[in-house]
């Protein structure tokens, strides 16, 4: 059985009179589709941060350059992008010259496809940890279930951390093919467990 989908393939368009370099099409890419930005210190140390993209949140697929097939559900924000500019990455206070032309068609994804796009956007799903750290959502959902079963509860957090993880569990993809991953079971065990004990 698979789950309904939309195909959607796009161009990035910049005008003759911006530089045509390969930053602005990164820029463009980052925009969407999120980065790990690596900074270097001068103590010699290298830490990572992830900075989240259009799609960040988003279970898809990329059959093939410029195009993305995602659930129905998130199409909209990616339009607005194209549209408008606006991302999490970039904090761009006009569009700009460019725009996105793109091309739409529903597509039925197979649940194998399906199950790989979800499992992929649990390893690039991160938070921000009470210590300000950032780790990934479902490391970081299994730390507090354990912190919580041995009684330390920090209801404001747990509250933010589980509707980072209700954003994945509820999506149409993930209630139609979790239950054939590991994976993907295991999270949605520890996101109903923690949300049991604190409710």
């Amino acid at each position: 059985m698979g789950v309904k989908g939309y195909f959607i393939q796009y161009k990035f368009i910049i005008p003759e009179s911006m530089k045509h370099s390969s930053y602005t099409y990164q820029k463009l890419f980052r925009a969407l589709y999120g980065y790990t930005q690596a900074v270097f210190k001068s103590n010699g140390k290298t830490y990572h941060y992830h900075r989240p993209g259009v799609l960040s949140s988003t279970p898809y697929l990329r059959p093939g350059k410029n195009c993305v097939i995602i659930p129905p559900s998130d199409l909209q924000p990616l339009l607005d992008f194209f549209k408008t500019g606006r991302n999490p990455t970039h904090n761009w206070r006009t569009k700009g010259e460019w725009k996105a032309v793109y091309y739409m068609n529903e597509k039925m994804v197979d649940e194998k496809s399906a199950l790989t796009a979800l499992e992929t956007l649990l390893d690039r799903r991160f938070v921000t940890t009470v210590s300000g750290k950032k780790e990934r959502l479902p490391t970081e959902l299994s730390a507090v279930l354990a912190r919580v079963q041995a009684g330390d509860i920090d209801r404001g957090y747990i509250s933010t951390l589980l509707v980072e993880a209700r954003s994945t569990t509820s999506g149409e993809w993930f209630k139609n093919v979790y239950s054939n991953s590991a994976k993907l079971k295991s999270f949605y065990s520890n996101y109903k467990k923690l949300k049991t004990l604190v409710s």
